[in-house]
């Protein structure tokens, strides 16, 4: 994989990159202020000693990207569930919201083969109604409990 990914948001060029060690303090502000504005299902803020030993994991996995454009944009991650099976989880700061980058990150980290050969699971509250728009919009599937899916791509 090329280091970066090439997009083009209103006319400004992003960048979509693997993590790196220098955005561990960026994830980690991020996540928990969607933990504080209760978009996420965790219901406690993360500690700067607990999430060093995450992302130094996380990195390794490199199923961690970042959107910059002039700055950090936001992040997207993938999880292994099991077999075949990943969870996705974006996060976009609050000013970069509704301009089409949570869009086209997910469009453009899909078509990795690691990623296109599985099932993506993506849990959303169930008030959180622009997340479960953006899902369906971006061909999930609603399951049951507010549960997205979307299907492997045979390669």
């Amino acid at each position: 994989m090329r280091k970066f990914l090439d997009l083009k948001i209103n006319k400004k060029p992003i960048k979509l990159r693997l993590a790196n060690h220098k955005d561990l303090k960026f994830i980690l502000d991020l996540h928990n202020k969607n933990v504080v504005e209760k978009k996420f299902f965790s219901k406690n803020k993360i500690l700067l000693k607990d999430h060093k030993e995450w992302f130094k994991n996380k990195i390794k996995t490199k199923m961690l990207f970042i959107c910059v454009s002039k700055y950090k944009v936001g992040y997207i991650r993938y999880d292994h569930l099991k077999k075949n099976n990943l969870s996705i989880s974006i996060a976009i700061k609050e000013k970069y919201k509704r301009k089409g980058f949570e869009k086209n990150m997910k469009n453009k980290i899909i078509k990795k083969k690691n990623i296109k050969r599985c099932n993506i699971f993506a849990m959303v509250k169930k008030n959180n109604l622009s997340s479960q728009k953006f899902f369906l919009n971006a061909g999930f599937v609603a399951t049951k409990k507010n549960i997205y899916i979307k299907k492997a791509i045979n390669a």
